[in-house]
């Protein structure tokens, strides 16, 4: 058995404050969810992929390519990603 996290990297504004943040800032800290998922010996962390203004990733694997190059394990932290169709 295998645990992780996914995320579609969703860009929702703050419930106290109603900003959004950028798509920058929000790939930002999905990668950094990614290396920390790795430190706390996560299995695997997968990215979905959309088109739409309130999702930051259009392209999962330039996104989990740089969270790559971040993460420790001595073997590959495996990373997934899903197209979205609607």
């Amino acid at each position: 058995m295998e645990i992780g996290l996914t995320t579609f990297v969703e860009t929702t504004s703050d419930v106290k404050t109603g900003k959004v943040i950028s798509h920058a800032e929000r790939i930002r800290e999905v990668v950094e969810e990614i290396v920390l998922a790795d430190e706390l010996g996560l299995d695997v962390f997968g990215v979905g992929e959309h088109h739409r203004k309130d999702y930051a990733c259009s392209a999962p694997a330039v996104l989990l390519a740089a969270a790559a190059a971040r993460t420790k394990k001595n073997s590959p932290f495996k990373c997934s990603y899903s197209f979205v169709f609607r």
